[in-house]
């Protein structure tokens, strides 16, 4: 009877162990408010690195993608930019921002249609969005 006590102490302590890290750990989002709160400090290393951190979270998050993008394209590294633009805009397609921001990449790098296309998409998301909001609104 002692056994099954000590193995089900042992059990509920490993359990306990296993949770724990979970609970004190960020999650994906606080990584990327801490980045945006860096940016704006102009610490673009911190930055970089609260973005990475974020994705190591959640590979999926389209708002980590977009912050490491613009932490790139701060630095000059426009090809990591647009892939990291990219990648936001695989898991957010609509991501207006990151049109935008992908937009201002390709010009950058002198692929002027490329950005022509995606400032004509931001385009058009942000009228969609203004004429939703102004909807929401006008339901008040």
């Amino acid at each position: 009877m002692r056994t099954v006590t000590r193995i089900c102490q042992l059990s509920a302590l490993l359990l306990l162990l296993a949770i724990l890290p979970q609970c004190t750990d960020k999650k994906s989002n606080e990584y990327v408010k801490e980045g945006l709160n860096h940016i704006e400090a102009q610490d673009f290393g911190r930055a970089e690195l609260s973005f990475k951190q974020a994705l190591e979270k959640n590979p999926k998050n389209a708002e980590a993608h977009y912050g490491l993008g613009g932490v790139y394209n701060f630095q000059g590294r426009y090809e990591e930019a647009k892939e990291s633009f990219q990648l936001a805009l695989r898991y957010d397609p609509a991501h207006m921002d990151a049109h935008y921001s992908l937009g201002y990449t390709y010009e950058q790098m002198g692929d002027l249609d490329k950005a022509q296309k995606e400032f004509t998409t931001y385009k058009r998301l942000k009228k969609r969005y203004d004429q939703f909001m102004k909807d929401e609104q006008a339901k008040r």
